[in-house]
């Protein structure tokens, strides 16, 4: 049996008290099936397997997600568990992953924690490696995420409609270019750069009901992004610079529509991440989002008496990684409707479908531990 071990992504970056997960991968020039093997990893100074931690079994391509048995010795920094090695040999368990849940100590010291023939399985070795890293906040990438800055035409204000706050006349959405999708593949930017009824604008102080956000907290002034527009299947898209070779993560908090007056329907979002010439585009990450009633019960800033749609809030995220060559990006989210962006079909908005957006960040982020893998 000739094995070989590593663990994946190295080092695995952590910031004092920080919880996270690494991988290992095993991989053979024979066929090894159902060979039982106890599986030993000894975690570097500074860094231990989490109270409530979890070790996993993934096989690519499959559901198999296997939580296995395990025992952790806190002296000896020692993780043991047992695994049958399917290498190679055509099931559905072939060639996959361990994934172990990992946790840096609250007072360990930024630094690099590296440990020699730390993983063992059936008596061959590897090292581990672990990167402590200071607490502080990445710079957000994306200009305006919080939808703050919302210049008037000389004659517009923040406008009530229907017991919301709109900007209606406002004449730009600073940082962002706004347009809507016509169908057939056509997109079409907005021509004067304000958002006009392509997309709405709501103030987010009167009518957010924002959730907490720890990791990046909300501040006043934010407000919100309704991709419907009046009735379009409306887009907002943002060209950032970025450093090839690296990760990032974009995220952001999406919400039901606040006035939606059917409940029944769901509202729909987009979001993506693409580089190169229009027409000829790579997209590197992408992901479509349905949500669904949950209640009505905010109050209006602009009629006591009128109840409005909960938005329900929920922070997403997509990671990517920048290829060789490439330096900039664009960040869209779009209304796609019931049709979605299908180049043989016609735009659908199908009335008042488009999901709110918010809050929304870019930062450099570890590695999509599955990203190689899927």
């Amino acid at each position: 049996m000739a094995l070989t071990i590593r663990q994946g992504f190295v080092p695995h970056t952590l910031q004092p008290g920080g919880k996270g997960t690494f991988t290992i991968d095993v991989a053979s020039d024979v066929v090894i099936s159902g060979q039982k093997e106890w599986i030993a990893v000894t975690f570097p100074d500074g860094v231990t397997f989490p109270e409530g931690g979890v070790v996993r079994y993934i096989a690519d391509g499959t559901k198999i997600n296997d939580v296995l048995e395990s025992t952790w010795d806190p002296h000896s920094r020692q993780l043991r568990f047992q695994s049958e090695l399917h290498l190679n040999d055509g099931t559905p368990r072939q060639n996959g992953f361990y994934s172990i849940d990992v946790q840096a100590r609250p007072d360990a010291a930024p630094g690099l924690r590296k440990l020699a023939n730390a993983i063992e399985i059936a008596g061959v070795k590897a090292d581990v490696e672990f990167e402590i890293v200071s607490p502080r906040p990445a710079e957000n990438l994306i200009k305006n995420g919080g939808f703050g800055d919302v210049p008037f035409k000389p004659d517009g204000k923040w406008t009530p409609n229907q017991g919301v706050l709109y900007a209606r006349k406002a004449s730009a959405l600073d940082w962002w270019s706004v347009g809507t999708y016509q169908g057939k593949g056509v997109w079409a930017p907005s021509r004067t750069g304000a958002p006009g009824e392509l997309v709405d604008v709501i103030n987010g102080d009167a009518d957010g009901h924002f959730p907490e956000d720890k990791e990046r907290p909300f501040v006043a002034g934010e407000n919100i992004v309704d991709v419907n527009g009046a009735n379009t299947c409306g887009y907002i898209e943002q060209a950032v610079t970025v450093t090839a070779g690296t990760w990032y993560e974009l995220s952001f908090h999406t919400g039901y529509h606040l006035v939606k007056d059917d409940p029944t329907a769901p509202t729909y979002l987009h979001a993506d991440v693409r580089y190169g010439e229009a027409g000829a585009e790579t997209v590197l990450v992408e992901e479509d989002y349905v949500q669904y009633y949950t209640g009505r019960n905010g109050i209006s800033s602009q009629d006591p008496g009128r109840k409005l749609n909960k938005p329900g809030w929920r922070k997403r995220r997509l990671r990517f990684l920048v290829p060789d060559g490439v330096g900039q990006v664009t960040v869209r989210f779009a209304n796609p409707g019931p049709s979605g962006f299908n180049p043989e079909l016609f735009a659908n908005p199908g009335g008042s479908n488009g999901m709110l957006v918010a809050h929304v960040g870019l930062v450099p982020s570890a590695p999509d531990p599955y990203a190689a893998r899927r």
